[in-house]
């Protein structure tokens, strides 16, 4: 297939003479600072392409270091002697190889490996191109995960958020806090069929990573171009780890890891006391929060640790003592304020330890949040805050609901969406846009509870968000894009990825049908588009 058929697009192809056939490759070689870019090269061709590489200095892939070309960028060019790939990074060179692999794989042809003859020049938009996965919620596993860091790597994606906490489970071994795992691990049922819905199930869901395992993670994502940011919640999702040490709140409740994902169940069961936060004047609940810090900043080399900071309940502050006394002695009137302290707090510990913080959105509402704190706007309302934040020199990372909101259905959320999204709203506009780092796709596990439904939800979706992410045209063809999805599908299909089929990820033009369907994931059915799907 040609490169400018590819996903995400290259910014710039010139075809010209003759081309190259990847089945007749004999050998990888050059600049040792490219090394593992190499490595992945050659595992990746020979397990998708069938090449086999044996020494040969001729029919070659040949890596040169440029140091102009810009980070993450790489340029190529394409002959009949071979191939020549110049890149200033190990990443711009992994994603060189990104870029021939797909046009090798892709196709109406599958595996038709002759390259044509062409000149390449490519460097990414967003230096922030991301996709979270919940396993909180729903635990998936090493397999899956390393599955996802490897569509990661192909697309062109560069940071692999990975939610590992949250009110209904805790999925990271911390050492000096053994219950973490022994008892937020693990909960013994779930709540089912939608947002609306009272149901419940009795499947367990169980499971979590040990150091040894974040770790081997965490280097193979990196052999791929992929930095993993780690998500531990607080003040608030905080009910997993309450259960193991009910003393992190301002009262010590028992309550049981939390099976419920809307406050549609507790209200209808009279459940009291679900929704909560850490006492933040509590000492040893603050001295808990910098051990896990600790802990975790030694399995995530990545300069970065988000600590969700959203959807904050405050109640129990405001009644809590130790909540009131650090009121008094900060002089603060409003409790937002004491939210506000508690993310400076826990972003000045973990600057100390090298690490910059992430927050979503809401940790804007107390006002005098560090300027250092990484915003991460996901709000399907406006937030006039975040455009402050730009103007002061603030940095933002972009995750509307509406675009980047990957678990939702797709007759709410066409993938139109998100190939159509654009960064000027709500404020931000050629004047702070500088400071939108980049975007990120969400897939928030709920109503997720298996690899392939994973897949399902993500696919094609990571493809619209690849391309909004690398490349640079300002208005994109999203008919031209359908296209070559349907020229992209049968790699997918070699690769063994489950994808969501048309006319799923369209959705229909009936708005009355489009909100049946909604209706039905949000009241009684979360499969409503799945199960259709797979009948195609």
């Amino acid at each position: 297939m040609k490169p400018d058929r590819i996903i995400p697009m290259p910014n710039e192809v010139r075809y010209k003479g003759k081309g190259f056939d990847l089945a007749g490759l004999k050998n990888i070689t050059g600049d040792e600072r490219f090394a593992s870019a190499m490595n992945v090269a050659k595992e990746q061709l020979e397990k998708d392409l069938g090449v086999r590489l044996g020494g040969a200095s001729e029919d070659a892939i040949a890596f040169e270091y440029d140091s102009d070309i810009p980070a993450e960028g790489y340029e190529i060019e394409i002959t009949d002697k071979g191939i020549e790939i110049e890149a200033s990074d190990n990443s711009g060179a992994l994603y060189a190889v990104q870029t021939l692999r797909m046009a090798a794989m892709a196709g109406t042809k599958a595996r038709d490996t002759y390259l044509p003859g062409a000149e390449i020049e490519d460097s990414p938009r967003f230096g922030w191109r991301g996709v979270n996965i919940d396993e909180a919620r729903h635990f998936f596993g090493e397999r899956e995960i390393k599955k996802i860091i490897d569509l990661m790597c192909l697309h062109k994606l560069n940071v692999l958020h990975w939610h590992l906490s949250d009110d209904q489970g805790w999925r990271i071994e911390i050492k000096k806090y053994p219950r973490l795992t022994e008892i937020g691990s693990k909960r013994d049922k779930s709540q089912i069929n939608g947002w609306r819905n009272t149901e419940e199930n009795n499947v367990p869901v169980s499971g979590f990573y040990t150091q040894e395992q974040i770790k081997d993670i965490v280097a193979y994502a990196l052999e791929r171009g992929v930095n993993i940011v780690p998500e531990i919640d607080m003040p608030a999702h905080l009910a997993a780890a309450m259960a193991a040490y009910p003393w992190l709140g301002c009262r010590e409740l028992d309550r049981p890891v939390a099976w419920y994902f809307g406050s549609s169940i507790p209200y209808s069961l009279g459940i009291r006391d679900f929704n909560r936060s850490a006492c933040v004047g509590s000492p040893r609940t603050m001295q808990f929060i910098k051990d896990v810090i600790d802990e975790v900043v030694e399995l995530f080399p990545f300069g970065y640790f988000h600590i969700g900071g959203d959807e904050v309940p405050m109640e129990e502050w405001k009644k809590c003592p130790k909540c009131k006394e650090m009121m008094r002695k900060q002089g603060f009137t409003d409790y937002k304020q004491l939210h506000t302290w508690f993310i400076n707090e826990v972003g000045k510990y973990a600057a100390s330890k090298g690490r910059r913080l992430i927050g979503w959105n809401e940790i804007l509402h107390g006002g005098n949040l560090d300027n250092e704190v990484l915003v991460q706007y996901w709000t399907p309302q406006p937030d006039g805050r975040v455009a402050k934040h730009l103007d002061k020199g603030g940095k933002v990372i972009i995750s509307k609901h509406k675009h980047f909101y990957f678990d939702m259905p797709f007759s709410q959320y066409p993938l139109k969406n998100t190939y159509k999204f654009s960064p000027y709203f709500g404020g931000i506009n050629r004047q702070n846009v500088s400071g939108v780092v980049g975007v990120e796709g969400e897939l928030w596990a709920e109503w997720i509870d298996t690899p392939q439904k994973l897949e399902f939800q993500m696919n094609p979706r990571l493809a619209a968000l690849s391309e909004v992410g690398w490349n640079k045209t300002e208005k994109k063809n999203y008919k031209e894009f359908v296209a070559r999805l349907h020229e992209y599908f049968p790699m997918l299909d070699a690769l063994g990825v489950y994808y969501a089929k048309e006319p799923t990820f369209t959705a229909s033009k009936n708005p009355f049908k489009r909100a049946k369907t909604v209706n039905a994931w949000y009241s009684k059915d979360m499969n409503v588009e799945y199960d259709a799907d797979r009948k195609l």
